[in-house]
């Protein structure tokens, strides 16, 4: 039996060793599960899924410092973003349950022509079959609710892969829906290597994959997949943010720096490439650079740290490369640019660094907020858009016209008008396009996506 050694990133003490699945028992794994999906193909009655996800909302209150803890420990997120990622969770379940309340066919229009006469239609919405959930390390808490509970509120098997770097708070989740009721063969957790999890995510025996993580290893998987298999793919970007010549520094600055530099810059949606308009641009880079040096680094555990560490020292290694790479070929450097102990990684803002460089042409990953001025909203909007990546966008104006065009001419699956890019709540729609990803998240939009329907039409005679 292969073990895994969960460390902590900032102190990389060893914090828990766990055991990997045999390839063996992870293939019966989609096996038994495929087998209840054709043993109940319309789910567990949807009271009892109401039951189990209200029972296990009491549950993640009960436990939520220790989930808090755990999360803190394994994954690096400041503790004070922890609870707000935990506050999450809990109204993501709220959500699932009225989200199997809301799960419903329609009623299909007949009598409109002689061959529609004296017929009755509707539709029905049953479980799409198995769903293999394969998660991202950087939120654990959050990602497990999103990628487990709507399997559960559509009425399908799930079986749960967690990061390798961020195992322990799925666990524990996975503990808990148990003991609120799930019978443990409605949702198994599965700790494998990224071999086997390419090997599983080809079996026919899958209905749906939800895929969080790398561009790279998301379409590779969607390549092999089975005919007929659905997936959703949510991969990084490098969102754009536009300030026009009348934007509001004051509202705009803090939030744009809490964007680009919460959990380390670990987020698929972190403020990236920030384009400003020549004319505010030295008071943007001057007040940018204060909020760099007030997000105070350090240990995540400490409520008063903003900036915790990057996942790993490879991570901190290529980030600082990639700056380097820039400043060598030309950017500005206004702050940070230094790696520092524990895996962290100074907050950092590069000024106009060449379009060309990795970090204005690939996602970083990393606290690093990239400046570029520039003299016509249309030439600004054009760089916004130069890149396959496309997620979420913002821009900020005070003026309605200009608020219009960016909404109109921004690509994004999201527009943010006086926002930051990494604005989200759980009952919107979220998912990338482009190389950033297929298919919807959102508690409610994911449940949606485990459906599938039937029509049902009925001659009256």
């Amino acid at each position: 039996m292969i073990n895994l050694n969960v460390k902590n990133p900032f102190t990389s003490d060893k914090i828990a060793t766990i055991n990997f699945t045999a390839k063996k028992e992870a293939f019966k794994m989609i096996t038994s599960a495929h087998e209840l999906h054709l043993e109940y193909p319309s789910g567990m009655p949807k009271e009892q899924r109401i039951n189990i996800l209200e029972n296990l909302h009491v549950l993640l209150l009960q436990n939520k410092t220790e989930i808090i803890k755990l999360s803190v420990s394994e994954g690096g997120k400041p503790i004070t973003d922890t609870k707000v990622e935990m506050k999450r969770a809990l109204e993501g379940v709220k959500i699932a349950i009225q989200a199997i309340r809301n799960i419903k066919g329609e009623m299909i229009p007949m009598d409109l022509n002689s061959a529609s006469k004296n017929k009755l239609a509707y539709t029905q919405k049953t479980p799409i079959g198995v769903v293999f959930s394969i998660s991202a390390f950087n939120h654990p808490i959050n990602l497990a609710i999103h990628q487990i509970i709507p399997c559960i509120a559509a009425g399908c098997p799930v079986i749960y892969k967690p990061a390798l770097s961020t195992p322990l708070v799925s666990k524990k989740i996975i503990e808990l829906i148990y003991e609120a009721g799930l019978p443990k063969e409605w949702c198994s957790y599965l700790l494998c290597d990224n071999d086997t999890t390419a090997e599983i995510a080809k079996s026919n025996q899958i209905g749906y994959i939800s895929f969080i993580g790398s561009s790279e290893v998301g379409w590779s998987i969607k390549e092999n997949l089975a005919p007929g298999v659905k997936i959703t793919l949510e991969h990084g970007g490098n969102a754009p943010v536009i300030l026009a010549k009348d934007a509001n520094l004051n509202k705009a600055v803090p939030e744009i720096a809490k964007a680009g530099f919460y959990h380390a810059g670990q987020v698929c949606v972190s403020a990236q490439r920030v384009y400003v308009h020549e004319n505010i641009l030295d008071a943007f880079i001057s007040q940018l650079n204060l909020q760099a040096q007030i997000h105070k680094i350090g240990n995540p555990s400490n409520e008063n740290t903003l900036i915790g560490p990057v996942i790993s020292k490879s991570a901190l290694d290529r980030i600082d490369n990639w700056v380097q790479l820039a400043i060598n070929d030309g950017a500005n450097l206004i702050c940070g640019g230094n790696k520092l102990q524990n895996n962290c990684y100074e907050p950092t803002v590069l000024l106009n660094p060449s379009h060309k460089s990795l970090v204005s042409l690939k996602e970083i990953f990393g606290p690093v907020i990239c400046v570029y001025s520039f003299k016509e909203t249309h030439e600004a909007i054009t760089l916004a858009n130069n890149s396959p990546y496309i997620f979420q966008s913002a821009a900020y104006t005070n003026t309605i016209d200009s608020a219009l065009e960016f909404t109109k001419k921004l690509n994004g699956s999201a527009v943010m008008i006086n926002t930051h890019p990494a604005f989200r709540v759980d009952w919107m729609p979220f998912g990338g396009q482009g190389i950033s990803g297929e298919g919807l998240g959102g508690i409610e939009y994911s449940v949606q996506e485990m459906l599938k329907q039937k029509l049902i039409i009925i001659q009256q005679d």
